[in-house]
């Protein structure tokens, strides 16, 4: 059974970013899918000029899944887990529908989030999570990505504000994540 990589919107957005959509197409190696939430989340995002690269990811994660009425009522709940007070309705539908499906459909594979609360969720239910970085540094040490390259896509990625690996604040830094 192949493994499936669940993306969520803000690991796309992240690629598009540092305009690698083929680098994902090519770490998901053709077991990519996606649930209907985060598709309808990335098609909003493709309206963006910078973002329009978002259109393409339907090549490489397919037709949406839907949830079943059970996991619908799934969703409901581990949303209600992920959602803080005054988050607006559809806020992390996108995680929760995700791992509803992956949990009911039992489906080997990794959810992609740079969410810590998603990832927290993901660990509690038994799911395997990535993120961006993780997914970056598999494309490292397939020999995808050199480190040069990888240094300016953490420094892209950073003045977009989209964060950066875990405990990387420099070159040395990085390499010595990348080694870990």
């Amino acid at each position: 059974m192949s493994v499936v990589l669940f993306p969520d919107n803000t690991v796309l957005i992240n690629f598009v970013i540092i305009s690698r959509v083929d680098l994902l197409e090519r770490l998901a190696n053709g077991n990519g899918r996606w649930c209907a939430s985060v598709a309808s989340e990335c098609a909003r995002s493709s309206r963006q000029p910078r973002l329009a690269a978002l259109a393409e990811m339907a090549g490489i994660f397919g037709g949406p899944l839907f949830p079943d009425e059970a996991e619908h009522r799934d969703m409901l709940v581990l949303r209600a887990e992920l959602a803080e007070p005054g988050d607006p309705k559809h806020k992390h539908l996108g995680e929760a529908e995700t791992l509803a499906i992956m949990l009911r459909r039992r489906i080997n594979g990794f959810f992609v989030t740079d969410d810590r609360e998603a990832r927290r969720l993901t660990a509690k239910n038994g799911i395997r999570a990535v993120s961006t970085w993780d997914l970056l540094r598999v494309a490292h040490k397939q020999g995808w990505v050199d480190s040069d390259t990888l240094w300016g896509y953490v420094q892209t990625l950073r003045t977009a504000q989209r964060g950066s690996p875990p405990r990387v604040h420099d070159r040395a830094s990085m390499e010595k994540w990348l080694f870990a």
